[in-house]
């Protein structure tokens, strides 16, 4: 099933059905993809509910990552050595990835600071 296809089709009026049985798929799937290219998002309560929790937990990682390099910032501020504050952050729960961002270095150089 092409997408152009399925908007000519149904730009010609038929049902998903119809749609379906001409393009050898199901209604079902006429209709999930017709719904995707239409910019057509779920909308199933249980749905809803789960991309809310998905949602909230992102956040709240994002800002327990925010505290965590804030306090990384803090310590090398206060002169605490590079490695122990790296060491710190990282033993906290902070990624290779965003402790780099901070130092303004690579993932991998932050791994041969702690080795």
């Amino acid at each position: 099933m092409t997408d152009a296809r399925l908007r000519q089709l149904e730009a010609q009026g038929l049902s998903a059905a119809k749609i379906a049985a001409k393009l050898g798929v199901s209604r079902n799937s006429v209709i999930a993809r017709s719904q995707r290219l239409r910019g057509l998002s779920r909308t199933f309560p249980s749905y809803l509910r789960e991309q809310e929790k998905v949602r909230a937990k992102i956040a709240a990682h994002k800002r327990e990552m925010e505290s965590l390099l804030s306090k990384l910032r803090q310590e090398i501020a206060r002169g605490v050595a590079r490695k122990q504050a790296i060491a710190h952050a990282r033993k906290a729960g902070a990624t290779l990835q965003a402790i780099g961002e901070v130092l303004g270095v690579t993932r991998q150089r932050v791994r041969q600071i702690l080795d």
